[in-house]
This record gives structure tokens, sequence and C-alpha cells, in this order.
């Protein structure tokens, strides 16, 4: 397998490297929330988690986008003075967007948190995240454009390893916001610690951009806003079992069901992230390069989503075992779940970051916009009728209507 040219081409821009670093970052935040878990006191988790929730689905936003923006566009750059040059305007204006998002927050703050109004001092402490991720994801951002997939991951995996040294001992001094501020101060400390390191301030001051700010944050706030639109693929099934059910067991047990199918989502991203400056220097100057690319990786994951069916088909009960017995026998909703996410790995997850590479991410946020009113009146009706596995069944089909509608846009662009 290591012969294929696809594979043997991955593998040498440290793509196995990213792939790692995905399912890392995932192993490490998910044992700093069993830690956090059992050293915080239940009502106090709630309060943090519900603002950690409004900045996460406010995070795509910070900068303004203006960062997603600096992948786009640094990528098609063909100076690597240009591409420094790019990294500098792009972290002092994100700094100032962000800041101006934190204060907008915090003013919006008593409307957004009415009904938990205890969250609001962990909602401000967290809302400096804005600025600490935005200068992690710059930086890493500048790794992939210069080549180095090697110190991306590596950034990925330093930051999520020192958040878990420094909260685990921060929780158990000073309690939940021992766990609050060390979510701040880790991506601080290793933020500056990288900008010293690598010594991303020298630039040349004299050289003109080709883009200006408006186009950055364009992209970035299309890329932001079909990035938000996705995942709540994944939030409007949950919303609405619970409005429909209302019960709390059968939402443990469908959220249960799909956290193992939906954890291989990460493969076509890490692959994508991997390739993404290479992809879009070959966009510019020969489209089929990019069709080949997408059938390459077609015939690869193909093979791989054979083995999940299987697994899941003849296994999903011994997987659940691993949650405790309460959740096993689930009459294969978790096969269902891997139905859906087959057509993840082979459409809908690929081809969405494939058009963003190739500078469409106004159709990705329409695909998502579309797919999120569908998901919304058919998981009503399908909810309804068939309760969990209706919302199951909403959730999948989607996932491959998606990738169906992102797969003719790209032979759309191919063709025109």
């Amino acid at each position: 397998m290591k012969n294929n040219p696809y594979i043997k081409s991955f593998l040498e821009r440290k793509g196995g490297r990213i792939v790692f670093s995905s399912f890392f970052t995932k192993l490490i935040s998910f044992l700093i929330s069993v830690f956090i878990i059992r050293i915080i006191p239940k009502e106090e988790y709630g309060f943090i988690v519900y603002a950690i929730s409004i900045i996460a689905f406010i995070a795509p936003f910070k900068g303004f986008g203006i960062y997603q923006g600096f992948l786009r566009y640094g990528s098609i750059s063909p100076s690597q003075q240009l591409k420094k040059y790019y990294f500098n305007r792009i972290l002092f204006k994100g700094l100032l967007f962000s800041a101006v998002l934190i204060l907008l927050l915090i003013a919006l703050s008593p409307f957004v948190i009415s009904n938990v109004q205890n969250s609001f001092l962990y909602l401000v402490v967290l809302s400096f995240q804005l600025i600490t991720l935005l200068v992690i994801d710059t930086v890493a951002t500048y790794a992939r454009l210069i080549g180095l997939n090697k110190l991306y991951a590596d950034i990925n995996n330093y930051n999520t390893l020192l958040l878990f040294i420094i909260s685990i001992p921060f929780a158990y001094l000073w309690g939940s916001w021992g766990y609050v501020l060390a979510m701040v101060l880790a991506p601080t400390i290793y933020s500056v610690f990288l900008l010293y390191k690598l010594k991303l301030f020298r630039y040349n001051k004299k050289l003109q951009s080709e883009y200006n700010t408006y186009t950055f944050l364009s992209y970035g706030f299309y890329m932001s806003l079909g990035g938000v639109l996705s995942q709540l693929l994944f939030a409007v099934d949950v919303i609405l079992i619970g409005n429909i059910v209302k019960d709390a067991e059968l939402i443990a047990q469908y959220k249960t069901s799909n956290i193992i199918p939906f954890s291989l989502l990460v493969l076509p991203v890490a692959i994508i992230n991997t390739d993404y400056v290479q992809l879009a220097q070959k966009a510019l100057t020969d489209k089929l390069e990019v069709w080949k690319y997408y059938i390459n990786y077609l015939k690869i994951m193909s093979v791989f989503c054979m083995f999940i069916l299987i697994l899941f088909y003849f296994f999903s009960n011994d997987l659940l075992a691993i949650f405790g017995k309460e959740y096993q026998n689930d009459n294969n909703l978790m096969f269902v779940f891997a139905v859906g996410t087959i057509g993840a790995l082979l459409f809908r997850n690929p081809l969405g970051n494939i058009l963003s590479v190739i500078g469409w991410p106004k159709t990705n946020a329409f695909f998502s916009l579309i797919i999120l009113i569908i998901n919304v009146f058919a998981g009503i009706y399908f909810v309804n009728q068939f309760g969990i596995f209706g919302a199951a069944y909403t959730t999948s089909a989607l996932m491959w209507l998606s990738g169906i509608f992102s797969l003719f846009a790209l032979i759309y662009y191919i063709k025109k």
C-alpha cells in the first residue's frame, strides 16, 4: 500500500503526522474532560460548559475570519517573503478584529446567558481565547504555507498537551477558575513561545500586498459561516429529539452511538490539510490535477470504507460496551451512523474542503444552509415518525446529499 504514488506522496509531505495529530489532540481533549469532570462540582462544570459552547460557536469568526483568508491567498502567493509579510499583516489586523469581537460579546453577554447568568464571568475570561487561539492558528497556517507540515502537526500537539499539563493541577488547586484560567493561559504561553522561537516579526515591510483586507475577510467570513452551518447538522438532531421525544436516556443513547463513527471524520480533513497548499497552487494552472487528486483519494478511501461498514455491522454492540452495558443493544443505530459516515468520508468532507481550496467558500456556505433547512423540516417529520432512528436516518442521508451537492459543484468547476 505504501508503494501507491498517492500514499507515498502524502507520507512524504508528513501527512501521517497530521493524521496522528488529529487523533492525538482529540484523545488528549477527551482525557482533559474526564479529569475535569471528576474534579469540578457538577453545577460549576455546567456553567463552564455553557460558556465554552458559546465561545466554540463564535471561535470560527475570530479575527472576523481573516486568518482563513491567509491560508487561501498565502497558498497561491509565489513568494516566501510575501507569505511572511501576509502573516504579520493578518496577525495584526486579526488581533484588532478579535478585540472588537470580544467587546461585542461582553456587551451582548447579558442577553446571551440570560438563562444561565452564573456563566457570565466564565464567558468574559474565556472570550480572550479568541485572541490566543487566533495567534496559534495563524502561526500554524504559516507553517503549512511554507511546507512545514511536521511543524503544523507539532503546534497542535504541543498546544493541546500544554493545556493538559496546566489544566489538571490548576483545577486541583483552584477548582473551576483554575480550569478556566488554564484554557486561556496555555495557548497564550505557547503562542508567545512560537512567535519568539520562529522569529516571525522579521520581515520586509516594504512589500506590497496583492490582495486588500476585504478580500481576506470575505473569503474568511464565508469559510467560517460554512463551517458553523455545517456543524449545525450535528446539533439540530439532538435539539429535535429533546423537544419531540423528550427522553434524556434516548438522547444519551443517540449521542453515544455516533461518537465512534463520527470520530473518523477527522481523516479527510487531516488529508486535505496536508495537501491544501499544493492543491491551491495546482488549481491555478491545471484544474484536472484537482480532479485526479480527488479520484486518487476516492480509490484509497473506498477500500477503508468497506472495512468500516463490516466493522460496524458486526461489532456495533461490542464497541458500545466501551461506554457501559446500558448502551449496548442499540438495534444497529451505530450502523446507521456508519452509513452516513461513509458518505462524509467519500464525498461531503473531502469535497467540501476541496471547494474551499479552489476558492469557493460561498458555495460551501450555500450548500450548508440548504442542508440545514432540509434537516430541520425532514428531522421534524422523521423524528415524529421513527423517534431517534428518524433523526439518525435524516442525519445520515443529509451527509450523503451534501456530498453529492459538492460533487456536482466540483464537476461544474472542472468543466467551466
